[in-house]
């Protein structure tokens, strides 16, 4: 392919040949990616054959020739004649837009909520796949939606501004298979989108929202265009939309591309978001890389000239942290934490245990109270104690069951301060806990599992008309403890003789 590039470079020599309209001024006459090819050169017979006899005398060399079945020819603006002209002369059909290149469209026009419909079919493909699992938790479905969905919106993302449609429709795609609703399902979500997609530390799950994820990826798209001028793709659109103009002050012209007009939306979005175009530059500023200068791979040999060459390849190899940005461009203000996020995200926790322990806290559990104000029961008598009326604060852990489970939990891990009131113990955790270090993570640890058993123990109560003693719950608690000291959390010497005492 090296010979292919060299004869093509060769044309810009060659009077007779001339570039595509778009093309001129860097005289891009190709581009080629693993085993793919694009040639680029004005509609005009001439040049199409002096493209196709440096491909001809390639594979007279290499022995490698173009496969008709799998190469096209795309016109714009060229009379009917002169494409049978060029047709007799090469072979090559005639191809047409959209069509899927490394599963993506490529389009000249808008693209529309039905170009994107195989990102659609591909999410939502993971979704049924996964929701043959009915016992798939949400810590689960969570997890699902951060490690395989993600990656398939950022592939889309990061070429393409979704319309404002599709990327509410994949938000939708996650909400419903996050909460578990169907097509015709009625059940409504228990924690809002925009609160979920805030990140852990502001109360929320750490998803990310499609809109404003595919907002922080046009504004890194913005800055390059700003600040690195050495890429073919930068040098590009300088030449056909800056000129001398700069990519925070140009305006949209009559005929430029559907692509480029919603580039500058975004940009405008961004701007107001922020409060000023100079906040949001000191905004991407502060999520690039800090370590831009990478010493052992700079060339100090050749002079003044590579010394600096050098130091430009260094310092673009660094990546804007789209995380980062994505906080800053969020609607929510996620810059407010929440005081109890080490409690419910501990790294021992198990992650089921974890979730319901967040909806807790954010009192969203479907207590009995709750779906009585709904119309959706006509009692609200505990299931534990059946001797109250069940709500949040009864539940944990007023209730007499869930009162002596807490105590046995406190007695057993000899906590120094007790309590069975909801909102002293949560300030007690998030404020006021004084222990550090493994002893901390395991009595987070012992709330997490006391608050997943007792949710648990109601729900089997309820639906399967099963029950346990409060004695068999305290066991269960111990066994997750035990189980998770012994074979993730690792404790420090001084540590291990209260915990062997326990």
């Amino acid at each position: 392919m090296e010979y292919l590039s060299r004869q093509l470079s060769l044309l810009n020599n060659d009077g007779e040949f001339k570039f595509h309209p778009k093309c001129g001024s860097l005289k891009i006459s190709h581009l080629i990616f693993a085993d793919d090819l694009l040639l680029f050169s004005k509609g005009d017979v001439k040049s199409v054959l002096k493209i196709y006899q440096c491909v001809k005398k390639f594979g007279a060399i290499s022995g490698l020739e173009a496969n008709l079945t799998k190469c096209s020819i795309f016109y714009g603006g060229v009379d009917d004649t002169i494409k049978n002209e060029i047709y007799n002369h090469i072979g090559f059909p005639e191809g047409v837009l959209p069509f899927r290149y490394l599963g993506l469209p490529l389009i000249a026009k808008r693209l529309s909520f039905v170009d994107c419909s195989p990102l659609f079919q591909k999410i939502s493909n993971q979704f049924q796949d996964w929701k043959k699992h009915r016992t798939l938790s949400y810590a689960g479905r969570m997890q699902i939606i951060k490690s395989i969905i993600l990656g398939v919106q950022i592939f889309w993302t990061s070429c393409y501004i979704l319309p404002s449609r599709v990327l509410q429709k994949i938000d939708d795609l996650c909400r419903d298979f996050l909460w578990g609703r169907s097509d015709h399902s009625l059940k409504a979500p228990l924690v809002s989108w925009d609160k979920v997609c805030t990140g852990k530390n502001q109360g929320g799950l750490g998803i990310f929202s499609a809109t404003t994820w595919n907002l922080a990826t046009a504004v890194r798209t913005l800055w390059y265009v700003h600040s690195n001028k050495e890429c073919l793709w930068i040098k590009w659109v300088h030449g056909t939309y800056l000129k001398e103009s700069n990519i925070w002050q140009v305006r949209v012209k009559t005929g430029d591309s559907w692509l480029w007009k919603q580039l500058l939306k975004a940009r405008d979005k961004a701007v107001n978001l922020v409060g000023g175009t100079d906040m949001l530059i000191q905004s991407i500023r502060s999520c690039y890389n800090q370590s831009k200068i990478q010493l052992s791979e700079l060339n100090l040999v050749g002079g003044t000239d590579m010394l600096i060459q050098s130091i430009r390849s260094c310092f673009y190899q660094s990546k804007i942290q789209l995380s980062e940005l994505y906080k800053i461009l969020s609607p929510t203000n996620v810059n407010v934490s929440v005081p109890w996020a080490d409690t419910v995200w501990e790294s021992s926790i198990l992650p089921k245990q974890s979730f319901i322990l967040w909806f807790a806290i954010q009192n969203r559990l479907l207590t009995k109270d709750r779906l009585l104000k709904r119309g959706v029961i006509q009692s609200n008598q505990c299931s534990l104690c059946e001797g109250g009326s069940e709500s949040h604060k009864h539940l944990f852990f007023d209730s007499s069951f869930s009162m002596t489970v807490w105590n046995g939990v406190m007695e057993w891990l000899k906590f120094s301060w007790r309590t069975c009131d909801w909102r002293l113990l949560l300030d007690w955790y998030c404020n006021s806990l004084k222990v550090k270090g493994s002893k901390l993570k395991v009595k987070r640890m012992a709330l997490a599992a006391s608050v997943y058993y007792i949710w648990r123990e109601r729900n089997e109560r309820i639906f399967k008309s099963k029950s346990r003693s409060s004695g068999q719950i305290i066991r269960d608690i111990k066994v997750d403890l035990y189980t998770a000291i012994l074979n993730n959390l690792s404790l420090p010497n001084e540590d291990w003789g209260w915990f062997l005492s326990l």
